[in-house]
């Protein structure tokens, strides 16, 4: 589909601080060394023009250092990345726009109680339980499962193969990844005198914002009693383990093979990088970020950089880690004082 860079300042133009060129058309967008004459193409140096742009999208700066030997319609704005982020999003996006299946596909299983709302479509083989509520143009891709009781916000997209457990609620533009699965059973068991154990029922739901990225092969646990709750903004990336009955507050980050322990509360604008683990019933502050494998196990009750087993603050974490450093190079240096010394010794 073919678009005009009339229409991106217009849809756009709280970002556009201003424009340089002719109105241009395109129809896809490219990294710089892929474009061609119909490319939109965000750019964050001079150094990588592309020989060939309908529309280049980047800072005032490199705007100027473009201008004399640049032919593409030029928009200027403060923060590129955000840019693409949204500008893709509107004209280049597959999650949204693509259209392979018109409405339910033939082999699609949806329950007669359950109500879809204009604009929905859903894919080969894809499974919808009794009971449940999708919005309005919520896509389900093939193979995925929505079980009884599952209400959906709109724009939301559930992709191939995932799996979203009964009484779930998801809220507006979620984006569930492809082998995700939500609201699955936690893990709870009793042992007995023997040691045997015996499964806790978990009856509690799973309860996700508007605005919520869940990646691929994650899995967040349903509450045993009460609700496993992921706020508004939350971006979790794939093979990431929410436990039940876990509290995720706004806008917070949890990047791969990251694990949250049951009952655990993280406050707004958390950030865990990749292999961060979080025990059971531990509270993050807002705004902590959590760096280099960080193992949680006491309550973090400050923002900033945390990082190490134990959790420590990122400044006395280093400060351990150059103190080792210092004493394996003591180590050395008297290894070869007790070396020099015995050799000494040996020639007397």
């Amino acid at each position: 589909m073919n678009f005009t860079s009339q229409e991106l300042v217009a849809e756009f133009s709280d970002m556009v601080i201003s424009t340089i060129g002719e109105n241009a058309e395109f129809d896809h967008s490219a990294c710089h060394l892929g474009a061609n004459s119909s490319s939109l193409v965000f750019l964050q140096s001079a150094d990588n023009l592309p020989a060939r742009a309908a529309v280049i999208v980047t800072t005032s700066e490199v705007a100027e250092q473009l201008k004399e030997r640049c032919a593409s319609f030029i928009v200027c704005v403060a923060n590129v990345r955000l840019a693409q982020a949204k500008m893709k999003q509107h004209f280049d996006d597959y999650q949204a726009k693509d259209t392979e299946w018109d409405a339910v596909h033939d082999s699609a299983v949806v329950h007669k109680s359950s109500v879809l709302k204009k604009g929905c479509r859903v894919g080969p083989n894809a499974v919808i339980g009794a009971d449940c509520q999708l919005g309005e143009n919520v896509v389900v891709r093939a193979n995925a499962m929505i079980e009884h009781g599952v209400e959906i916000g709109r724009d939301s997209i559930i992709h191939a193969g995932a799996n979203i457990g009964y009484n779930s609620q998801l809220g507006e533009r979620v984006s569930i990844q492809a082998g995700a699965v939500i609201g699955s059973e936690g893990f709870g068991f009793a042992p007995d005198s023997d040691r045997r154990y015996h499964r806790i029922p978990h009856t509690g739901n799973v309860i996700i914002g508007d605005d919520v990225h869940i990646g691929a092969n994650s899995c967040v646990d349903r509450g045993t009693y009460g609700a496993t709750e992921i706020a508004r903004g939350v971006k979790i990336d794939n093979m990431v383990h929410v436990a039940h009955n876990v509290e995720i507050g706004e806008d917070s980050l949890l990047t791969a093979q990251s694990v949250v322990a049951g009952s655990s509360k993280l406050g707004k604008r958390v950030i865990a990088s990749g292999q961060t683990g979080i025990l059971d019933h531990k509270t993050i502050a807002d705004d902590a970020v959590l760096v280099h494998r960080c193992g949680v196990s006491e309550d973090i009750t400050s923002s900033g950089m945390w990082a190490g087993t134990p959790a420590r603050p990122f400044k006395e974490y280093v400060r351990s880690i150059n103190l080792g450093k210092k004493v394996k190079r003591l180590e050395q240096k008297l290894k070869e004082l007790q070396q020099a010394l015995d050799k000494n010794l040996t020639e007397k």
